[in-house]
């Protein structure tokens, strides 16, 4: 069933995508637990790492489509890959260090509109959630300056409304495939940050 006009029933896409990664976004919480844990500068380092390893491949994908798409949401602005990279030389991770860094491999890369909304939709989400991190990272003495990439370049959330507004007006033809990359987006941090997971027991 639709809204009418090819729009996405009851909720719409937003409602649809949060319901589809709910466990997964539970997960992540509960394993990277920033405020019950010692989220302190080795973590932290770990965390950059693990982080822009995931972001590189993500961001240049969604380079590609924006460059082909005059519709596309600003992912200049969203873009957090070199902000890691800047925390990580705050935390004084050299140039040999760096570039020893690795790419998630097989990192779920958007190439249409549907799936770069379903990919920003994680993207964006996470820089709110980064708030939290950041709280507990400068608690624990963390640098602030190593803490630029959590949440991202100003106006953090005027891109989330944008994103949501976005996905909005998708249509019921485009749905499933937003919804499958926000999925896959998630179940890629999911694996990729494991090694950060708090483990119970």
């Amino acid at each position: 069933m639709t809204g009418g006009r090819g729009t996405p029933g009851p909720g719409g896409v937003l409602a649809r995508v949060r319901a589809a990664t709910a466990a997964t976004h539970r997960r992540l919480d509960a394993g990277l637990d920033p405020a019950g844990r010692t989220w302190d500068v080795d973590v932290h380092r770990r965390w950059l790492s693990l982080t822009w390893g995931l972001l590189a491949p993500l961001e240049r994908a969604l380079a590609g489509w924006a460059a082909a798409d005059p519709t596309a949401l600003d992912v200049a602005a969203r873009a957090r890959a070199d902000l890691a990279l800047a925390d990580l030389r705050v935390l004084g991770t050299d140039a040999a260090d760096l570039a020893e860094l690795r790419e998630c491999p097989g990192t779920p890369l958007p190439v249409t509109r549907a799936a770069a909304l379903g990919t920003c939709y994680v993207l964006d989400g996470s820089t709110l959630g980064g708030r939290l991190i950041t709280r507990a990272a400068v608690a624990a003495g963390v640098p602030a300056g190593a803490c630029t990439s959590l949440t991202g370049r100003p106006g953090g959330g005027r891109r989330w409304r944008a994103t949501t507004a976005a996905l909005g007006a998708v249509g019921e033809e485009d749905a499933e495939e937003v919804v499958a990359a926000a999925v896959a987006t998630f179940a890629a941090h999911e694996r990729w940050l494991s090694p950060l997971a708090v483990r119970s027991g």
